[in-house]
């Protein structure tokens, strides 16, 4: 890569993003700044270092900003299906899929930039990175991140309609209908204790057998934070009113479940006890 091609790629984000910050000063009432940057200053990609410095430039300013009390959001993106280079140009969209980009729609990135805007200090927002192992995006191609150790502590969330009983808005709905449905307070019990579980499992991005219900809720690492994400569950999809702080004082994680089921009106109303 010649001195030129480096420049002509990163200038004109450098530049430009200096330039908008100084036209807005410290003093002014400005409501939101989002830049448009790229996850290839995320991923990396073979013959574009200097448009990668670009990019994670614009995320280092974004935290800049932020840090001093200003509003700034840079957008990593993708590749976008239906306008631009990508869209224009054959092949490339399936050579990006494999380097890991999802191809957005074009009502999503739209979804994104409301979400910086009502957002203003979030400083940076990753879009559209797979890191499903062997998950096809299109009929053509997967992504090589499921491989690359990189990213090896980011969780991969299956496609809603590819789910079963999870923690999305489907999967309350259906553990409020399972428990509606029991016959007896152990198989209530049994339920509750696989949603706590699944929610510490996506809380601390391990396997849910390595739960242990036996243990202590401190002993998986639950702290305030976390006992409030549990009671929301509780209250959410056990229909269960139970505190932080009773989370926080249970002898075990099973003993919780069993809190949790006993004061559930799903299984109230259908007479168990």
């Amino acid at each position: 890569m010649t001195i030129d091609a480096w420049r002509a790629a990163i200038l004109p984000k450098v530049n430009g993003t200096w330039n908008l910050h100084l036209q807005f000063p410290q003093s002014s009432d400005l409501g939101f700044f989002v830049i448009l940057s790229s996850n290839v200053g995320t991923l990396g990609n073979a013959s574009q270092s200097n448009y990668a410095a670009g990019g994670t430039y614009q995320d280092a300013f974004a935290r800049w900003r932020v840090d001093r009390g200003l509003p700034c959001v840079s957008i990593d993106l993708p590749a976008v299906k239906s306008v631009g280079y990508v869209a224009q140009t054959a092949g490339v969209g399936n050579r990006m899929t494999r380097l890991g980009h999802m191809m957005l729609d074009e009502e999503v990135v739209l979804k994104v930039i409301e979400s910086a805007i009502l957002n203003p200090f979030d400083a940076q927002i990753i879009a559209g990175i797979n890191v499903g192992p062997g998950a096809h995006w299109n009929q053509d191609s997967s992504s090589q991140l499921g491989r690359d150790a990189r990213f090896s502590a980011l969780q991969y969330r299956q496609p809603k309609q590819q789910k079963g009983m999870g923690t999305g808005k489907g999967s309350e709905e259906s553990l409020s209908s399972l428990l509606t449905a029991v016959s007896s307070k152990s198989e209530a019990e049994r339920l509750v204790s696989q949603a706590i579980s699944q929610k510490l499992g996506d809380v601390f991005n391990i396997p849910t057998d390595e739960v242990d219900m036996s243990k202590t809720p401190g002993a998986h690492g639950v702290d305030s934070l976390v006992a409030v994400e549990l009671r929301n569950l509780f209250r959410h999809q056990v229909a269960a009113e139970i505190s932080s702080f009773e989370i926080m004082q249970s002898p075990s994680l099973a003993a919780l479940a069993g809190l949790a089921a006993s004061k559930s009106e799903h299984v109230k109303s259908v007479g168990v006890s």
